[in-house]
């Protein structure tokens, strides 16, 4: 892992494209999930033992939020320091 050193404002703006784009995520995953929960919910046909609804909902929210994980942590997220270490390790002289 390459840690990139930033300026505060830089930090500042990373974190909020990392916020927005994971709450992003997060929205797809509830709206799939409880879209096709109620979309699906009266059609009687079962895979692997398991109502279509709840295989497309649950099965496929999952599915969503790994492939989302992975690609955030490809293309969004960054590491970087997000401050300076203190040399003692605690504050109790502060």
């Amino acid at each position: 892992m390459v840690l990139k050193f930033l300026t505060d404002e830089e930090k500042h703006k990373q974190m909020l494209k990392e916020v927005k784009w994971t709450f992003l995520l997060i929205l797809l995953v509830a709206v799939w999930h409880i879209g096709f929960a109620f979309a699906l919910d009266g059609i009687d046909k079962m895979i692997l033992g398991m109502p279509l609804w709840f295989f497309v909902s649950t099965i496929g929210a999952f599915a969503i939020s790994v492939i989302g994980v992975l690609l955030l942590l490809k293309f969004v997220f960054v590491n970087f320091d997000l401050g300076e270490e203190l040399e003692g390790g605690d504050d109790s002289d502060k």
